[in-house]
């Protein structure tokens, strides 16, 4: 599960408008988790990361003002 989020993070997450919402289901998976904390660490994502329930997360991608 690993390599298909992160492609679909390296793929899609450029065209997410300033302000979307980027979300990850089964985030408690660990390929999913490490997938997504990888792409954010890469990247350089702050924005919080919030619980949405037991298993998906999201943040909302920053707004360059």
């Amino acid at each position: 599960m690993y390599g298909s989020t992160m492609d679909s993070l390296e793929y899609l997450y450029p065209k997410l408008s300033k302000g979307g919402f980027c979300i990850i289901d089964d985030y408690a998976l660990p390929g999913y988790k490490a997938a997504g904390d990888d792409f954010r660490t890469k990247h350089l994502i702050n924005s919080e990361l919030k619980k949405i329930n037991w298993t998906a997360r999201y943040w909302r991608k920053a707004r360059v003002l």
